[in-house]
Parts: structure tokens; C-alpha cells; sequence
């Protein structure tokens, strides 16, 4: 039973790219409503089941949505645009944290950690779908640009923003007891020693990866070994007590760049990524991501109508923030004629997905219904998504 599924994911994933191909709704929506059928409705998998393996998968493909961002971003280009897409993803990503928290304290009765965890979950855009929607419309190289380098900028908020929070409500439970509770400066200071150790030994083991690369240039299991040592660059982040998210992230970027970092620290030879390990590497993230989000739709639970509508509402809050920031960062700027498309690229996706999991998984209390939750707005923003760019295309044409 469990190969006939796993067939059916795959199919469903090709079939799903080329229905985008033809109708620009993303694969996404298939394969979560397969998730749904698959578990909630007739109930194929035992949800404790799933449960368990939960943490390993999502590490699995948090790695690898954080290389592939890593992989595919200029640096040159992220430099040259960054200031807007800085605004954009900094300034709403903000933006959208501070309003689901206070949303989840006032009206929820949630802490507030609580509501910025879920917050830094949901509140930024989908890399994966903004860039496949991106490509096929008919905008300039600079608008690609940006909204490509934002929604990886996202990526990597929502992982940061998810990891402190979490790591700081774990240590809160580790204290409960304690009448001093946690002291502050100290959980953010180990927060911040963290991420500066994954950065580092990403950064570490990329560079020392780049000169094997160049040995190894052509062999047809080059990529196996690039993926092998993109996983012990995670163990060893996590062993040294660092972020082995972000070290990913930061090994993937100097791979990604490899010519031009070849140029910076003066190597003797040109140094290239070989094309094979790139169209290896699409088609491993195809399969991580339609597993995964199948994988959501199957921890999907229908507990009650208040996730629905938590959802609903955030979702549409995103919304009404997106436009504010959209005019703040195309301000005197030829930007401000894709005001609209910009305004509805907002889609959450497989970074929402994975990241509502881990709460639960790593025992933060209160986080049951945080897969719910992002199950909504993942699809509502899709699908709000999907109509304005329809409508904008309909407009081209």
C-alpha cells in the first residue's frame, strides 16, 4: 500500500507541474487535497504514526528547501536588488509576526510567544511558488528579481524567527517550576550563538566542498557526495550546538556561487557547479516537496471550526499587509507598475508546512493546532494568489 501511495505522489507531482504549465494554479493544492484524502477522510494512515517520523522528514526537507534557496540566489543580483526586496521581506515578514501575535493574545487568549511562534511560521511568502509563478508572466528581470530574492529572504526569516521562539519556549517548559523563570538575555544569547555557529560551519564546510567539487567535476555520483556532505554539515552544526538550518542555507549558497567566490578568494582554477548536480538536485526537491505536502494534508485535523477561521483570518490579514508594504518598497520606483502582482504574490507553502510541525513534534505546548492553522492559510493564499494572477494575465493578454 505504502509503494502504491508513494506512486501515486509521484504522478500526481508530474501531472500537478504540467497542469500549472497549462493553468498557472499551483501543484500544491493537488497534492494537499491528496494528503486530506489519504487521512483525514479515509483515515489510510494512523496520525500517531506519522507523528513519530515527523521530525526526521521535516529536517529532511527544511534542509532541503534551504539549500535549494542557498543554491539558486545571485549574490551579485541579491546586492544589486536588495534594498527592495529587503523592505519587502523584512518590513512584512514584521509586520505579519506583530499582528498574528497580537491577534492570537487579544482575541485568542494564546501567550504571546505563542502567537509569534505561529506568526514567524505563516508570515512569509513561498520561494518555491512565487518563483515557478513568477517565470511564466510577462515582468521584467528586475521584478523577477526581487520577488525571487524576497520570498528566499522569507524562507530564511520564518526558519530564524521559528528556531528562537521555539528555542525559547522550550527553555521556558525546562524552567517551569523555577520562580525566576528563564532569563531573557541568556536564551537569545544562545539563540544567537546558534545561529552564528551554523553560519560558519556552513560557511566552512562550502568553501572546503568548492575545491573537492573541482576533483570530482563530471563523475555521475557527484551530486550523492554533494548531498552527503550537505547532511554532515547539518550534524555537525547541530552537534556543535549551532543551527544546522542555516548552516544548509549558507553551504548552498557558496556551491550556488562557486564562480564567483572562486574569483574572491583567488583560486587557481575557475571554479564551476556542474550542471548535472543542479538538474539532480530539481529532481530531489521535486520529490521532497510533493511528498511534504502530502505529508500536511495527512496530519491535517478538522478539531474545530476556530482553526478555520484562524486561518481565514490571517490570511486576509497578510493580504491587507502585503499592499501596505508593496507601496512602501516600490515607492519612486519602477516597480510601482507591478503594484498589483506584487501585492498578491503572497502564497505560503512548503516552508509554513514544514515549520508548523516542528512545534509539535518538540513538545512546545499549545502547538496542536498550528499544523490546522497552517494548512489554511497555505491554501487560502494560493488560491488568492492563483485568481490575481489570472486576472493580471487575462489583463496581458
Amino acid at each position: 500500500m505504502a509503494f502504491l501511495v508513494a506512486a501515486v505522489i509521484i504522478v500526481l507531482g508530474f501531472l500537478g507541474e504540467e497542469f500549472f504549465n497549462r493553468t498557472s494554479i499551483p501543484d500544491s493544492i493537488l497534492l494537499l487535497l491528496f494528503g486530506v484524502v489519504l487521512g483525514p477522510i479515509f483515515q489510510l494512515f494512523a496520525q500517531e504514526e506519522l507523528l513519530a517520523i515527523t521530525p526526521y522528514f521535516a529536517a529532511l526537507a527544511l534542509i532541503i528547501i534551504l539549500f535549494d534557496g542557498g543554491l539558486n540566489m545571485d549574490i551579485r543580483e541579491a546586492v544589486r536588488n536588495s534594498p527592495r526586496a529587503l523592505v519587502l521581506a523584512i518590513t512584512g515578514w514584521i509586520l505579519n509576526v506583530v499582528v498574528t501575535a497580537v491577534f492570537c493574545k487579544y482575541l485568542l487568549g494564546w501567550r504571546l510567544l505563542n502567537g509569534l511562534l505561529l506568526g514567524s511560521i505563516v508570515g512569509g511568502g513561498s520561494s518555491i511558488i512565487v518563483i515557478a509563478l513568477i517565470r511564466k508572466l510577462k515582468v521584467t528581470e528586475k521584478i523577477e528579481t526581487v520577488l525571487s530574492l524576497e520570498s528566499i529572504l522569507t524562507d530564511v526569516l520564518c526558519t530564524v524567527g521559528a528556531y528562537t521562539a521555539i528555542n525559547i519556549l522550550l527553555q521556558e517548559v525546562a524552567a517551569e517550576g523555577v520562580s525566576t523563570g528563564i532569563d531573557m538575555y541568556a536564551a537569545l544569547g544562545s539563540v544567537a550563538t546558534a545561529f552564528g555557529v551554523g553560519i560558519l560551519v556552513g560557511l566552512g564546510f562550502g568553501v572546503a566542498w568548492l575545491v573537492l567539487l573541482e576533483r570530482i567535476k563530471g563523475k555521475p555520483n557527484a551530486y550523492m557526495l554533494t548531498l552527503a556532505m550537505l547532511f554532515l554539515t547539518f550534524v555537525v552544526a547541530t552537534n556543535l550546538g549551532g543551527n544546522g538550518a542555516l548552516s544548509a542555507l549558507f553551504f548552498g549558497l557558496i556551491i550556488g556561487n562557486s564562480r564567483h567566490i572562486g574569483r574572491q578568494i583567488k583560486f587557481r582554477t575557475t571554479i564551476s557547479i556542474d550542471e548535472n548536480v543542479r538538474d539532480f538536485h530539481s529532481q530531489i526537491s521535486f520529490l521532497i516537496r510533493s511528498f511534504f505536502f502530502v505529508f500536511t494534508g495527512l496530519l491535517f485535523s478538522f478539531s474545530s471550526f476556530t482553526s478555520v477561521l484562524i486561518g481565514l483570518v490571517l490570511s486576509f490579514a497578510f493580504l491587507g499587509i502585503r499592499f501596505v508594504v508593496v507601496k512602501m518598497a516600490t515607492v519612486k520606483s519602477e516597480l510601482k507598475t507591478y503594484e498589483t502582482l506584487m501585492s498578491v504574490m503572497f502564497p505560503r507553502g512548503l516552508a509554513a508546512a514544514v515549520l508548523a510541525s516542528i512545534p509539535l513534534t518538540s513538545g512546545v505546548p499549545g502547538s496542536q493546532v498550528f499544523p490546522e492553522i497552517a494548512f489554511i492559510v497555505i491554501l487560502t493564499t494560493i488560491i488568492v494568489c492563483t485568481i490575481g494572477v489570472a486576472v493580471l494575465k487575462k489583463r496581458q493578454s
